[in-house]
């Protein structure tokens, strides 16, 4: 029987609901590392960010490749909906055909033919029994359920497969723009992330201005420097003491050793001047 049982819906909202605590959690981690100021929070939400992001171009890809095997399962598994429609136990699927068929204004997958081959209507041996979603205007019920069935021929002509494939052509340019949207949302994200993560780095240097191990590793050229300025002091200071080059008087002018008091060296007067 088509559809999934107790356990099977179960299992599938569990997964959603994973799913969703995965992104409320990476989301959380995101802000954590900005408010505690934390790389490595930050890092951890940008490996987290950089997983989901693959996994969405995973699926587009497998989407893509796989396009016609999933179309035939899906047709498949509306065909096997429509044959157990209205049996004795209640459907998931059920009412899910019930609002496609009613809001699309549709009935049947391709034509409204195909729910003769329902096992509650070949019960009843009629010709023109159908689900009371397929009928445009009110139901006349013959068989009152759950999912009710009337007797008549006011019925939606048009099939669902081919409302919904209208659908999407005309909406797929909506649909992708909000992936690729959700994707570039995505990449800023990490882009932030990055930008955070560098800003946090920073900062740290700033409050920590001291920590010589850090200017060690982040600059490793200026310890030699340190040492080649150490080696050019050492070097001035063991020069030789030249007391010729410190004595206070120069050879200048005819003046030697500071004898300016012997009158050989000064020139004579002309009294004629005087």
């Amino acid at each position: 029987m088509c559809g999934l049982s107790g356990q099977e819906v179960k299992e599938v909202v569990g997964g959603l609901f994973f799913i969703g605590l995965v992104v409320v959690f990476v989301s959380l981690l995101g802000c954590a590392g900005a408010y505690f100021e934390s790389r490595c929070f930050i890092i951890f939400y940008m490996c987290f960010l950089i997983v989901i992001i693959l996994g969405q171009l995973f699926i587009t890809v497998v989407l893509l490749i796989r396009r016609e095997k999933i179309e035939q399962f899906l047709r498949d598994n509306v065909d096997e909906i429509i044959r157990q429609y209205g049996g004795n136990e209640t459907q998931m699927f059920w009412k899910l055909l019930d609002s496609v068929q009613t809001s699309a204004q549709c009935c049947g997958r391709l034509t409204s033919n195909e729910w003769r081959n329902n096992t509650v209507i070949e019960s009843l041996g009629g010709t023109d029994i159908y689900p009371c979603s397929c009928f445009n205007a009110t139901c006349p019920v013959i068989l009152a359920r759950t999912h009710s069935f009337g007797n008549g021929s006011d019925i939606y002509k048009t099939g669902c497969e081919k409302v919904l494939v209208d659908w999407l052509e005309m909406n797929i340019i909506v649909i992708f723009g909000m992936d690729v949207g959700l994707f570039l949302v995505q990449i800023l994200q990490f882009i932030f992330g990055i930008q955070t993560f560098k800003c946090i780095g920073l900062k740290t240097r700033e409050l920590h201005p001291n920590n010589l191990l850090d200017d060690t590793e982040e600059n490793p050229a200026a310890q030699p420097e340190h040492q080649e300025y150490s080696m050019e002091n050492n070097q001035f200071d063991s020069q030789t003491y030249d007391p010729q080059m410190d004595s206070g008087y120069y050879h200048h002018s005819g003046y030697v050793d500071g004898n300016y008091d012997n009158p050989e060296f000064y020139p004579e007067q002309d009294n004629s001047q005087i």
